[in-house]
């Protein structure tokens, strides 16, 4: 059975580059999620800068003042008394590729407990992603309160060769992190930042609705909401069982808060 926790999925609209304003919100989703009883909070796909930041990433202050800003949402999600998972711009340790990767974090307790890296870096239509990013590699699982968990960004989950004859990458992260598990995992959560074009609802739900029933995992994904210049972010964060079928759902095309317990699997 899986362990009982209550999970937020927090669905807002940032600021590209407004670290203050961007945290003091974030701050604020978090206290709404501890009051409804969460122990875990899941934000979108570079929730500290907001995305995309295109060429602010060569900016090296963009960098540090997004760093300090983190660290002042580690401490104030710990004095709130919840565990999160965001997207964060981190640097490349390494002296080779690009100097940057778009990662996801899991911090609690005042520190980060586990960093993964996005692996599959669009450069089609809006995106161009691989002029900033260094893809990611291995494993993204990681525990939190007894429940195994499976952590991707974006991208990651969208090249099914299920559904796509003609895939655009050679690698499927999600089969390849589900065959590296040393134990089976209980839930899959994928932050977004994936913008809004007709019928892209739909085609979402097929890939998230395929992914749960090919692999027997329930799903989380986390979609970021609001306008950026050109681009519009629909939001429709949702929550789905390992049958493929919704269990909660955000709004689309407005900020909000949608809670799930796996107790049960059911939303609130």
């Amino acid at each position: 059975m899986m362990a009982a926790m209550k999970i937020a999925l927090i669905q807002y609209n940032p600021v590209i580059g407004d670290f203050a304003g961007n945290i003091a919100r974030i701050a604020d989703w978090l206290k709404k999620a501890r009051a409804a009883d969460c122990q875990l909070a899941i934000l979108p796909e570079l929730a500290v800068s907001g995305y995309p930041p295109q060429d602010l990433l060569e900016r090296t202050a963009f960098l540090d003042d997004q760093n300090r800003a983190f660290a002042q949402m580690v401490a104030t999600a710990h004095g709130i008394g919840i565990g999160v998972v965001c997207g964060l711009v981190t640097r490349n340790p390494t002296p080779m590729g690009k100097p940057l990767h778009n990662s996801a974090v899991l911090f609690a307790d005042g520190k980060v407990l586990f960093t993964t890296h996005k692996q599959l870096l669009p450069t089609y239509d809006v995106f161009d992603e691989a002029r900033y990013f260094e893809p990611g590699s291995g494993s993204g699982t990681f525990r939190y309160q007894g429940l195994r968990l499976g952590l991707t960004i974006c991208e990651d989950i969208w090249n099914d060769k299920s559904l796509f004859p003609h895939p655009l990458y050679a690698t499927d992260p999600v089969a390849a992190m589900l065959a590296q598990a040393d134990t089976p995992l209980d839930l899959l959560i994928n932050l977004a930042a994936s913008p809004f074009n007709l019928g892209k609802g739909a085609v979402r739900h097929k890939i998230f609705a395929n992914l749960c029933q090919r692999h027997a995992l329930p799903l989380i994904y986390v979609n970021q909401v609001g306008g950026q210049d050109s681009l519009i972010f629909d939001g429709g964060s949702v929550a789905l069982d390992k049958h493929g079928a919704v269990v909660a759902q955000a709004v689309r095309f407005a900020e909000d808060l949608v809670v799930i317990d796996t107790a049960t699997w059911q939303g609130e």
